[in-house]
C-alpha cells in the first residue's frame, strides 16, 4: 500500500545545547540518540532529496514540506542550510518546497534571521512561558535558564519573519500570567502542545491521586480559562489549537493534526544517520519504538510503509479504542495523539490519557459557539449542545459500536510483553 506523505522532518543535529527536563529525546528513557552522528551529512541530504523526488513522482505529489529539526538545528553552520536548500531545489526543481525550522532560539540572532529570509525558511521558536516557569524546565547543561536568550530571539523575530512560537502546556502557569507574557513579547502566532506521557507515565502537572477520577480534567480547566481570555481580546494572537478546534466544530473538513481531527498523519522523520522512521515523539512510550533497519542509504522512503509502527501512526485517528468509536466528540478529538494512548498493559488500545480533558474542552467550545449564534444558524449547522457529564457517564454504558478485532489486535500488539 502507498501512503501519502508530504511532511519530512530532518533531524540534522542529534545533540542539543539545552537539557529540557521533559524532552522525549533526552530525558524520557530513550538513549538511542547517542548512537547517531552529531550532524546529518550533506551526502545523506543528497540521497534523501533524490529518493524524495522519486517518491513524489510515483505519488504525483507537487509539494513537500521540509522541517529542519534536532536536537537543536542551529548547532549546524549557516552554510549548511544554504547547501541543503540548494540540494533540494536542484534535485527536484519541479517540486514546490516549504522549508521550516524549529529552534530553541538561544543562538538565534539577526544573522540567522537574515539568512533564513534569504533562503525562505520559516522559523518557529520554543518557549515555556514567563521566565520563572521557562527557566525551571528549559535549561542549559550547566543548569542555568535560557529565558533571556529566547525572549530576545522572539522580540527580534517580530522585526523579521518569525512564523510563530511553540509552547508545551504547563498548567501550573496562571493563564493570565502566560497570556500577558505572550502579549508583552509581541507573539503573533502561538501553538500549544500537550506534554508527552502516557497511561503509565503521567505528564507533569498531574495530581496522580486524582488522575483516574472521572471528573478530574485539569488541562481542560486550564485551556478553557485561556480560551476565555483569548476570545475577549480583540487584538488576540493566533492560537492554532483553538482555531483548529473551532473550525472543526463548525464543520470545516480536511484539517487537524496528530493531536486532533481525523486526518492521516503524513509525516516521516529522517535521523542524522539517514534512518527513516515514524515521528520521534512516540519515543516517550518506550525505548526503540521508532527504530528499525530502514536507512535512506540502502532503502527507499516507501520501505517505511511496511513498518508496523508507521502503519498504525499513519491511520492513528481511525484505529482507536472502542470507547473512542462511541464518543460523541470522536470526529473532533480523533482519539488524540497515538503516544498519549500507550500503556504497558494494553499497548495503544486505550483512549488518550487526555480523554477527559479533551471531552470537557470540546464540549465547552462547542456550546460556547452555539450560544453565540441565532437559533436558525444552529439549526442549519446541525450541531447539538453536549455536556461533559453526559459523555463521561456514557462511557460506562454498553458500547453500540464494536471495535474491529483486527484493529484491536494491532493496537494491543505493542503492549509490553510482546515487545521484542
Amino acid at each position: 500500500m502507498m501512503y501519502r506523505v508530504t511532511s519530512f522532518v530532518l533531524k540534522i543535529a542529534s545533540r542539543c545545547n539545552l537539557n529540557c527536563s521533559y524532552c522525549y529525546m533526552y530525558n524520557m528513557g530513550d538513549q538511542t540518540y547517542l548512537k547517531q552522528p552529531k550532524f546529518m551529512a550533506l551526502e545523506t541530504i543528497e540521497i534523501f532529496a533524490q529518493k524524495l523526488k522519486e517518491y513524489c513522482e510515483s505519488m504525483k505529489l507537487e509539494f513537500a514540506q521540509i522541517v529542519f529539526h534536532g536536537g537543536e538545528p542551529l548547532l549546524a553552520k549557516p552554510d549548511y542550510y544554504e547547501k541543503c536548500v540548494a540540494i533540494f531545489k536542484n534535485t527536484a526543481p519541479e517540486l514546490e518546497f516549504t522549508f521550516t525550522i524549529q529552534t530553541n532560539g538561544v543562538t538565534l540572532d539577526q544573522n540567522w534571521y537574515s539568512l533564513f529570509k534569504k533562503l525562505n525558511i520559516s522559523i518557529g521558536i520554543s518557549i515555556d512561558g514567563p521566565e520563572k516557569y521557562h527557566d525551571e524546565y528549559r535549561i542549559f547543561h550547566n543548569g542555568k535558564g535560557s529565558y533571556t536568550q529566547v525572549a530576545e530571539a522572539i522580540k527580534l523575530g517580530n522585526k523579521n519573519q518569525l512564523a510563530g512560537v511553540l509552547l508545551v502546556v504547563n498548567i501550573s502557569i496562571p493563564v493570565e500570567e502566560l497570556y500577558t507574557e505572550m502579549k508583552n513579547l509581541g507573539v503573533a502566532r502561538l501553538n500549544l502542545l500537550l506534554p508527552d506521557g502516557h497511561h503509565d507515565k503521567p505528564p507533569f502537572g498531574i495530581d496522580e491521586t486524582q488522575w483516574k477520577n472521572k471528573n478530574y480534567a485539569p488541562f481542560a480547566d486550564w485551556f478553557i480559562s485561556l480560551y476565555k481570555l483569548w476570545k475577549k481580546d480583540k487584538e488576540r494572537p493566533g492560537i492554532y489549537f483553538f482555531e483548529t478546534l473551532v473550525k472543526m466544530i463548525m464543520g470545516e473538513e480536511g484539517i487537524g493534526n496528530q493531536l486532533v481531527g481525523r486526518r492521516t498523519n503524513g509525516v516521516i522523520v529522517l535521523e542524522s544517520d539517514g534512518s527513516i522512521e515514524v515521528v520521534d515523539s512516540l519515543r516517550a512510550c518506550f525505548e526503540g519504538i521508532t527504530r528499525n533497519e530502514i536507512n535512506i542509504h540502502n532503502n527507499t522512503l516507501e520501505d517505511l510503509f511496511e513498518n508496523d509502527t508507521f502503519q498504525l501512526y499513519y491511520k492513528a485517528h481511525d484505529k482507536v479504542a472502542e470507547q473512542c468509536l462511541n464518543c460523541p466528540v470522536y470526529d473532533i478529538c480523533g482519539g488524540g495523539f497515538l503516544g498519549h494512548r500507550y500503556s504497558e498493559e494494553n499497548g495503544f488500545d486505550n483512549p488518550t490519557m487526555y480523554c477527559q480533558d479533551m471531552v470537557r474542552l470540546i464540549a465547552y467550545i462547542q456550546n460556547d459557539i452555539l450560544e453565540s449564534l441565532p437559533d436558525e444558524a444552529v439549526a442549519e449547522l446541525n450541531i447539538e449542545r453536549i455536556t461533559y457529564e453526559e459523555i463521561i457517564n456514557g462511557f460506562e454504558k454498553e458500547n453500540e459500536l464494536k471495535i474491529d478485532p483486527e484493529v484491536q489486535k494491532e493496537l494491543a500488539s505493542f503492549k509490553k510483553e510482546l515487545q521484542i
